[in-house]
């Protein structure tokens, strides 16, 4: 019988380098295994040998079973990308993926491109493959549903329910908002997001209820917090009188509102221009629907999300699509300016981008010819 505690005992004598070089090797020796059994899962289709028996055997549920016979017989016709996943380049989420979107004209493209992707963008990639249709979308809107009920025995009323598509996104902007708004007292920690969550709801039903006792007259939301950021001609931008680092401000511009101000050399206001955003609104909306999810490798993060320049603004980077992609509020701070990594490569693509040490970034651009970048005064 197998002793898992012993074996961890065993285990932790091991050095870190041989356990890391174990587990790669496990790893491509389970996959390996798993395109095995697809083709065994194969040849006894053909034979009408694999049932609901078989599933069931395998403990597998009648969703694994249908996803694992898919797969087996999509492989079929796909003998490079077969042999990519047999060498432990896919795991089974890249594979059950990739089968969907490759075919015998593709296969050799996507063998190359599949093992860079992430499973969460191949997915994204096979919904986009098929466009919902009318009927797809009334089917959605039949099975909305919200259900309340009171529990007795804790005093709680449960919720639950299903929004289709632009409800439920119109629902979940609403809800993200004003749970963002919900900041503790100063001193206090904050509360847990879904703590919030319920009181954003509350908070909606209770100015509906204030709305009617008071004749059907609402009163206001809120009103937005707007961070002034100024940028003088000499010396570091500042917020509130404290002086900022260029990296902070180079971060912040993709989201800024500019509000441009002319003065003279006293610094003496002499006319002020129209707002308008660092980065045009149809551009951002752009690389939001391009990316859908943070382009940090890994991560399939769809919320908080910036918009982030590739190449700073002060090395010398544009605004163009090109050099824009999504990232977290997580994981943006790691980036250029500000932090020690850079997304490098093409974002339009999927598997387009990289993450690399910006100390060897610039070792790279100097190696090309190129230089170091520059950095210069935040525009």
């Amino acid at each position: 019988m197998f002793d898992f505690d012993n074996h961890l005992h065993e285990l932790r004598r091991r050095p870190t380098e041989w356990l890391t070089e174990r587990r790669e090797l496990v790893v491509r020796e389970q996959r390996r295994l798993h395109v095995e059994e697809l083709a065994l899962t194969r040849v006894l289709d053909e034979r009408g040998a694999f049932d609901a028996g078989v599933a069931a055997a395998d403990r597998m549920s009648a969703r694994a079973a249908r996803e694992t016979l898919e797969t087996a017989r999509a492989l079929e016709s796909l003998p490079a990308v077969a042999a990519v996943a047999y060498a432990g380049e896919l795991s089974g989420e890249q594979l059950h993926a990739v089968v969907q979107l490759a075919d015998e004209t593709s296969d050799e493209e996507w063998a190359r491109r599949a093992p860079d992707v992430s499973p969460v963008e191949l997915a994204r990639l096979v919904r986009q493959e098929s466009k919902p249709t009318a009927e797809d979308g009334r089917a959605r809107r039949e099975a909305r549903e919200l259900r309340m009920w009171w529990r007795q025995d804790t005093g709680m009323l449960a919720v639950r329910g299903e929004l289709p598509d632009f409800d439920g996104a119109l629902v979940e902007a609403v809800f993200d908002r004003r749970t963002d708004r919900m900041r503790p007292a100063k001193g206090r920690p904050w509360d847990s997001r879904a703590h919030r969550m319920a009181d954003a709801l509350v908070e909606l039903c209770r100015r509906e209820h204030d709305r009617r006792q008071d004749g059907g007259v609402a009163s206001p939301d809120p009103v937005a917090v707007r961070m002034v950021v100024h940028v003088p001609l000499h010396g570091p931008a500042e917020v509130a009188g404290i002086p900022l680092p260029d990296a902070m401000v180079e971060a912040l511009r993709a989201q800024a509102t500019i509000e441009p101000v002319l003065v003279d050399d006293d610094g003496a206001v002499l006319e002020v221009g129209r707002a308008q955003s660092a980065i045009s609104t149809k551009i951002q909306r752009a690389v939001l629907l391009r990316d859908g999810h943070c382009r940090w490798p890994g991560c399939d993060r769809a919320r908080h999300l910036h918009v982030h320049h590739l190449i700073p603004r002060t090395w010398g980077g544009s605004d163009e699509i090109a050099n824009l992609a999504v990232v977290c509020s997580h994981h943006h701070p790691q980036l250029v300016p500000q932090g020690d990594w850079i997304l490098i490569g093409n974002p339009n693509r999927p598997d387009g981008l990289r993450l690399v040490c910006v100390d060897e970034w610039r070792a790279e651009q100097r190696q090309a010819g190129s230089g170091p970048p520059r950095a210069g005064p935040v525009a």
